[in-house]
């Protein structure tokens, strides 16, 4: 039997430290939007609808983890911890194919360096706890680099058992993710190439198996490439910007500059003074390789077709920066000087990760579990006979896997609100209620700043907000006696109800033929294009970028109303360097003479104190149009 090394038995211990980091708190904290969409995508009745359904008309992912899913839930249901359980063990099995990995291309102790830092690092633990397709493509894809190593650099003859696992690989990173299959792809196309000519054939057959074995995923491969990925018009993902590699590099090392820094400077210490200058060799150039072409497909696709670069997918590849990096460590050093390097790297990693990234106190998805908490102890305070709630996520199943678990949480009133038929349709639920309290909440979609402005008009007081990543639960109250909860700063109010002159041109526009509220409002004519105008400098109404304004008016027309358009424009000397215009159609209630229009948006650019911020109505279908009660606002966000 063969004994371990020491490097073996360090490696064991950095093993256990690493399973530690992985189980921790993993079941604990709030599954993802992601983890949620997969479960909600197993509910079919039979495997074959839910593959149709549930991955290729709805997933952009191969068939591999979802099928694992439909197994494992079966077996075990979905609960967090049973849900999460094989994912964690697949990180942690990826700790000793690291390892091994290093050991085969560079030597033991490089490998151990690089186990120390891989171990530790907030990239692949994060990763290796959600039950989604990265921690099993990080695991077959650190396999088949390692049986692709085993048969490459191989002095032996032709290892069939190798070559077994090498298949296997390879089918599991197909099976998985597009970019575990990219680098399945990568390796074995590079071992045409390097392997020796009497097992060139031999090889090639074992890259036929693979596809064949592919052949059943063929028609939803098909089916999602022809979509192209998770931009374009209905995509969320945006392009990248030009320096998102260099970002991504920094992501790997927990966006810290100085960890990447002092590991680089440990690594030229360790090679400074090692007594063998190691050179380029064709293995640095293969590693170098496997770490970037994934990045760079990633990043010119994304640029030049459909948004899909994100870190999460370039894990795959991610071990071989590591490998890359740690390479130009020799093996010439006492067993003392090797437990220093390996316990500093190390510490310095596991420092970073726990005490200056905060890992196991940072929230990194939408956490939909301290929603439904929330929502059920402020239901449960304000008495669930006087509480109405409404709720904004992408599928009500997601808030329901949670919300199911506790006695005190309400039924929801809507599920989804951030366009404007959604927001006529939140407005109904307000005017119609006869609760005292409302609670809103929202997790991993877009909160709109209408939904506080239409509440605020029946349930004027914030007694409850509670504020997470992309989520957050605020409960309203028309009681104006409890107590109030911290909001955003108001940086500047207006309100024109035009039953005076208070925009310089309000004189030619008012009219007392027809008002909302008061004796008066503002009537464009059929002639007029343009309304009156607000005109003031950013820095007096608090215009600056990261803050949100808020607008609100009443409106009446004669018949379905055509084109009225409220625009907002910001001039930087005589130039326009913002022009957004909102549709008042989209918000006219048939069942009203009068409605209700909103709308809030967050300064994304870049704005000078000085710049001249214009507010105005145009009338470009040339209607007459009554307008009233206009109200503007601008919060610190």
């Amino acid at each position: 039997m063969k004994t371990w090394s020491f490097e073996d038995r360090i490696a064991f211990v950095l093993v256990c430290i690493g399973a530690a980091f992985r189980f921790y708190n993993y079941n604990d904290w709030s599954l993802s939007n992601d983890e949620l969409s997969a479960i909600t995508r197993l509910n079919f009745t039979s495997f074959g609808q839910m593959i149709e359904q549930g991955v290729k008309l709805n997933d952009m992912h191969p068939i591999g983890v979802q099928s694992f899913l439909w197994i494992w839930t079966g077996l075990f249901g979905v609960g967090e911890t049973m849900l999460r359980l094989p994912f964690v063990i697949l990180g942690i099995l990826s700790i000793i194919l690291f390892y091994l990995v290093g050991k085969k291309l560079f030597g033991s102790f490089p490998a151990l360096l690089a186990t120390s830092v891989f171990v530790a690092l907030e990239f692949p633990i994060l990763y290796s706890q959600l039950a989604r397709p990265y921690s099993p493509g990080l695991f077959f894809s650190l396999l088949i680099l390692f049986a692709w190593s085993k048969i490459i650099w191989n002095e032996k003859a032709w290892t069939w058992k190798y070559a077994f696992v090498f298949v296997v690989a390879g089918v599991g990173c197909m099976y998985t993710h597009y970019f575990s299959f990219l680098f399945a792809a990568i390796v074995g196309l590079s071992g045409l190439l390097l392997i020796r000519k009497e097992h060139r054939l031999k090889y090639s057959a074992c890259g036929l198996l693979m596809f064949l074995i592919y052949i059943p995923n063929l028609d939803v491969f098909t089916h999602q490439f022809s979509i192209g990925g998770l931009g374009g018009d209905e995509g969320w993902l945006g392009a990248p910007g030009k320096d998102a590699l260099w970002n991504y590099v920094l992501y790997c090392f927990n966006d810290s500059a100085i960890l990447l820094g002092l590991l680089l400077a440990l690594v030229g210490l360790a090679g400074f003074t090692q007594k063998t200058k190691l050179k380029w060799n064709r293995k640095h150039t293969l590693i170098l390789i496997l770490f970037s072409v994934p990045a760079l497909i990633a990043y010119f696709y994304s640029i030049f077709n459909n948004p899909v670069f994100q870190y999460s997918i370039l894990l795959f590849s991610f071990p071989c920066l590591l490998f890359f990096i740690f390479s130009w460590v020799g093996q010439e050093y006492s067993k003392k000087m090797k437990l220093v390097f390996v316990f500093t790297t190390l510490v310095l990693t596991s420092y970073s990760t726990i005490f200056d990234k905060q890992f196991y106190s940072t929230q990194f998805f939408a956490p939909f579990k301290d929603v439904a908490v929330k929502i059920a102890e402020y239901n449960k305070k304000y008495g669930s006979e006087k509480t109405i709630a409404t709720v904004n996520v992408i599928n009500p199943n997601y808030i329901h896997y949670y919300s199911d678990r506790y006695n005190d949480s309400p039924k929801f009133a809507q599920y989804l609100c951030n366009r404007a038929q959604q927001f006529i349709e939140l407005k109904s639920i307000v005017d119609t209620s006869q609760a005292t309290t409302m609670i809103h909440a929202w997790s991993n979609n877009y909160h709109a700043p209408e939904v506080e402005m239409i509440i605020a008009e029946k349930f004027p007081y914030v007694v409850e907000n509670d504020q997470f990543f992309n989520a957050g639960v605020m409960a309203f109250s028309k009681d104006s006696l409890l107590h109030r909860a911290q909001t955003a700063e108001v940086l500047f109010e207006m309100k024109n109800d035009f039953e005076e002159v208070i925009w310089p041109d309000d004189a030619g526009f008012r009219n007392d033929s027809l008002f909302f509220n008061g004796k008066w409002s503002m009537l464009l004519k059929s002639e007029q294009e343009y309304s009156s105008t607000f005109r003031a400098s950013a820095n007096n109404i608090g215009f600056a970028k990261g803050r949100v304004y808020q607008a609100s008016c009443k409106f009446h027309s004669i018949g379905e109303l055509k084109d009225l358009i409220f625009v907002i424009s910001i001039a930087r000397k005589g130039e326009n360097i913002l022009w957004r215009g909102v549709q008042l159609k989209d918000f006219q209630d048939k069942n009203e003479s009068w409605s209700s229009f909103y709308v809030g948006y967050k300064l994304a650019e870049t704005i000078l104190p000085d710049d001249e911020v214009s507010i105005y109505f145009m009338n470009s279908a040339h209607e007459n149009i009554w307008i009233d009660d206009l109200k503007f606002r601008v919060l610190e966000n």
